[in-house]
This record gives structure tokens, sequence and C-alpha cells, in this order.
């Protein structure tokens, strides 16, 4: 901040003159110092801003060349397994196929195996009625008999 000259009533012209002098003096002393001093801070506003833009760039170009490498190594990688991928594809199909063939012959064969299930049962239950039949038929001889032989 500029220093005033003192606001001493004088009544010579040169201690007016002399105090403008002074006034004007220290106002240019004080507009060079502020002058530099924005000098100073626009240089070095420039030079960080310089040093900012130059990182950008180093972390752009790094940035672009790792994406660049990671694309690069993920197309690799998928080169690499797609025919795995196919691979697998193709046996889960065909498992997938075979356990429905089982499936099916195995509900086939169920179905067989029920028939001759079904098949013996009836057969079962016929000769069972068949000897159902004839030991009724014999307990009617057997009492037919008995009659015959308390008759004689």
């Amino acid at each position: 901040m500029p220093t005033l000259p003192n606001n001493k009533k004088g009544s010579s012209p040169h201690s007016l003159e002399a105090r403008v002098r002074t006034t004007f003096a220290t106002a240019r002393t004080e507009s060079t110092k502020l002058v530099e001093e924005v000098d100073a801070h626009i240089n070095s506003a420039q030079t960080t801003l310089a040093r900012i833009k130059e990182q950008h760039e180093t972390n752009r170009s790094d940035l672009s060349a790792r994406l660049q490498a990671d694309e690069e190594k993920i197309y690799a990688l998928c080169a690499a397994y797609s025919p795995l991928f196919d691979d697998v594809v193709h046996q889960r199909i065909q498992r997938v196929d075979t356990m429905k063939a089982i499936a099916h012959a195995s509900d086939v064969e169920t179905r067989k195996s029920r028939k001759r299930l079904m098949e013996k049962a009836k057969t079962s239950l016929d000769d069972a009625r068949e000897k159902h039949k004839l030991a009724m038929d014999a307990s009617g001889l057997v009492k037919h008999y008995k009659a015959l032989v308390l008759a004689l």
C-alpha cells in the first residue's frame, strides 16, 4: 500500500511540489512492484498449466497404450479359448442328447416292465382262481362222497 505524505499544511509551493513528486514516486514504485508480482504470478500460472498439460498428455498416451495392450490381450484370449468353448458346447449338447435318449429308453423299458408285471399278475390271479375253483369243486365232491358213505 502506498504511503501517503503528511497532510501538513505548508505555505511554500516547493513543499507541495515535493509532496506531489514523493506521492508519484511512491505510486510508480508500488505499481512497478505490483506489475512485477502480477508478471511473476502469471508466469507461475503458465508454468503450472504447461506442466499439467504435459502430465495430461503423458497420462492420456499411457492410458491409450494400456487400453490398446489390454484390447490385444482380450482378443488373444478370445481367440485362444474360442475352440475350447466350442468343444464344451458340443460336449454339453451331446451329453444332453444322450441323457434324453437314456430317459426315453428308460421310459420305454418302464412301460414294458409294467406290461410284463401286469401280465404276470393276471396270470397269477387266474391261477389262484383256478385253484380256488378246484378246491371248491373238491370240497363239494368230498361232501358228496361223505354223504354217500354215510348213506351206505
